[in-house]
């Protein structure tokens, strides 16, 4: 284990690179730190869920990939639209 000694000489003169104390860790550092992480891919990935955040994922899942049929879709975009409500038929 490496000792350093804090003597009122040492602190006046420069310390050599790789010799001198850890800087002191600023907000930059530690972002860095937490950006910049090495992550292993090659460990499984594990995601835990409640039984409630399970039934949610299930639902939102099984909503984006619901199936489509054309006729469906058709009719939905092109149904008619009134935008000032329905206009009464003139009675004669």
């Amino acid at each position: 284990m490496k000792e350093f000694n804090l003597n009122e000489e040492n602190k006046t003169e420069v310390p050599k690179a790789g010799s001198a104390l850890p800087a002191k860790v600023g907000v930059w550092s530690k972002v860095k730190g937490f950006l910049f992480q090495e992550i292993n891919f090659s460990k499984p990935i594990v995601l835990e869920l409640t039984p409630k955040e399970e039934k949610v994922l299930t639902e939102v899942h099984d909503f984006l990939f619901q199936e489509v049929k054309f006729p469906e879709l058709h009719d939905f975009l092109f149904q008619e639209i009134t935008l000032f409500g329905k206009k009464k038929k003139e009675q004669a």
